[in-house]
């Protein structure tokens, strides 16, 4: 039976000593991995650790090649524990970048022939949907506008013609750099860090024992020394991790930068539980019992970023539910990325060693950390939301369309940043990381004209405008059947629709037109809504 693994970072005390000498750590630590991920940048050692996947990585790179000297060129002494944590870190680093290799060669097979000269937007969206729907690879599109930068600096900035660099390895090419600090356990578990936590005496605090130098620049064993702390456990994660099926793990040690952009050291604490056998008790007390037959059909819009329905053996059980984050939010999220826009065309523009560089890679670091903030907050308001739904109504499936390869309108700039934030896959990330938790099943199915046929009696609609004018319009935000004149929000359709193309998974046949319509709720058509209602036009739902 599989288990999770779930994870609460614990702040560390302000104790000044303590605070100090995890400093002098983290920068040991970042030295001597920078200087062991230098001497390793090669495709022979990216090969080697992607060949032995199942295998923890430093027992492919041995901790002996993990060695510190100063700039005067005097050796730093370093415990074997912690060399073998950093030949973790660095042989982790050096695994993850066989997709970005593979990314790297395929991108570049691509725009020997399209070329770099168009709007970067453009030119993702062109390498995307030609790997996706020629070679049936699926890459981040982060992943590959980060590639497509690569060959855009050399190709202005030095003048270097793309073709060249398939001649050169990856390792050539790309630079290794190490910018954020971690000591996993895995490799060394309960030597570097210890703890020890008694839930009988003691239940909300857990005791911390560290191996930390005394000194910035240790030279033998006794620099170094073991500092312990205690840190207090929240009431939610104390409530967690003391179930029966839970068991707590070797924590690690992280370094977090908060929203004013100070870092500081955390514990990163995990624990591993069974989850059906720990959520089972849950939904017995707290909601009804899932059905197996009973879906929660949604679609993600830019209006309406979630709109579900539920549905059971053919039939619709609920009205529309309708979700999205303020419009505030979302104002703000416009303006970062023109902020981001704007530094960007900058770094491109100039050398990266030309004046001022430094400070705007700086600021377009700070803002992207805060965009992503932004994105984190409005993808787990939108997982937790369907979730709660699901487990309000008993839903054992939750059906989602497939956007990988959905391609924003042309001209649409504003609209693909909205659209960005939800169809690259991150929000089915989140909520199939979540519904795991709870035994919920999580489905994508293709959405290719889901609002464009009738749920009522299958034939296809057209888009209009508004409900009481009626005007046909190519981006209309509803829908309008011609043969038996239904009316409905466009979003809602779609949800509908979604349903209908999952029950028809199995035929391999499957057209959207020859589905089984699904019964709605509500009958009539709302050709006008009484006076002083005040319900918005976009929450009409048939």
């Amino acid at each position: 039976m599989t288990s999770l693994t779930l994870s609460y970072p614990l702040k560390f005390p302000q104790h000044t000593t303590l605070r100090h000498q995890l400093d002098m750590l983290r920068e040991l630590a970042l030295q001597a991995a920078q200087q062991l991920l230098e001497a390793l940048w090669s495709d022979h050692w990216i090969d080697a650790l992607d060949s032995n996947r199942n295998n923890k990585a430093y027992k492919v790179v041995n901790e002996k090649r993990v060695i510190l000297t100063t700039s005067q060129g005097k050796p730093v002494y370093l415990p074997s524990r912690i060399r073998r944590c950093i030949a973790e870190q660095v042989g982790r680093i050096l695994r993850s970048q066989a997709i970005r290799k593979q990314c790297y060669f395929d991108v570049l097979r691509i725009v020997q022939i399209t070329g770099v000269e168009e709007n970067l937007d453009s030119l993702v969206r062109t390498v995307a949907f030609t790997l996706a729907n020629f070679e049936g690879k699926y890459y981040r599109w982060a992943l590959i506008r980060q590639t497509l930068r690569t060959f855009r600096r050399y190709y202005y900035q030095l003048g270097l013609d793309l073709s060249v660099l398939k001649q050169f390895p990856y390792t050539a090419v790309v630079t290794p750099q190490i910018r954020s600090f971690i000591l996993p356990y895995s490799p060394d578990e309960g030597q570097v860090i210890q703890y020890d936590w008694q839930p009988e005496k003691d239940p909300f605090t857990i005791r911390i024992s560290l191996k930390v130098p005394q000194c910035a620049q240790p030279s033998q064993r006794s620099h170094w020394t073991w500092q312990e702390c205690i840190l207090s456990i929240p009431a939610q994660i104390h409530q967690r991790i003391s179930s029966s099926t839970s068991k707590l793990c070797a924590p690690t040690l992280r370094y977090l930068t908060l929203k004013s952009g100070l870092t500081l050291p955390f514990l990163e604490c995990a624990w591993s539980f069974n989850p059906d056998t720990q959520h089972n008790v849950q939904l017995q007390t707290q909601y009804s019992a899932l059905q197996a037959n009973r879906v929660l059909a949604t679609d993600l819009g830019v209006i309406n970023l979630t709109t579900s329905v539920i549905c059971e053996a053919g039939s619709q059980l609920s009205t529309p539910l309708f979700w999205s984050p303020s419009h505030t939010v979302l104002q703000k999220i416009d303006s970062l990325y023109h902020h981001i826009a704007r530094l960007q065309r900058k770094l491109d523009r100039y050398l990266v060693n030309w004046y001022g560089q430094g400070k705007r890679q700086q600021e377009l670091e700070r803002l992207y950390r805060k965009l992503n903030r932004y994105r984190e907050e409005i993808l787990h308001l939108a997982s937790n939301q369907l979730l709660k739904t699901a487990l309000k109504w008993g839903c054992k499936t939750i059906v989602l369309e497939d956007l990988r390869t959905y391609q924003p309108p042309k001209h649409k700039r504003k609209l693909s940043r909205k659209l960005s934030n939800w169809l690259r896959g991150a929000l089915y990330d989140i909520l199939k990381y979540k519904a795991k938790h709870f035994g919920i099943r999580i489905v994508r199915v293709n959405p290719r004209w889901t609002s464009s046929y009738c749920p009522r009696c299958g034939a296809k609609g057209e888009k209009i405008s508004d409900p009481r004018s009626r005007h046909a319009i190519q981006r209309g935000r509803f829908f309008q059947c011609s043969a038996c004149c239904y009316l409905a929000d466009r979003d809602y359709i779609a949800a509908i629709n979604i349903y209908r193309v999952y029950q028809e998974l199995r035929n391999k046949r499957f057209r959207l037109k020859s589905a089984k319509p699904v019964p709605y709720m509500a009958t009539g058509i709302p050709l006008n809504r009484p006076s002083g209602d005040s319900t918005p036009l976009s929450r009409v739902s048939g």
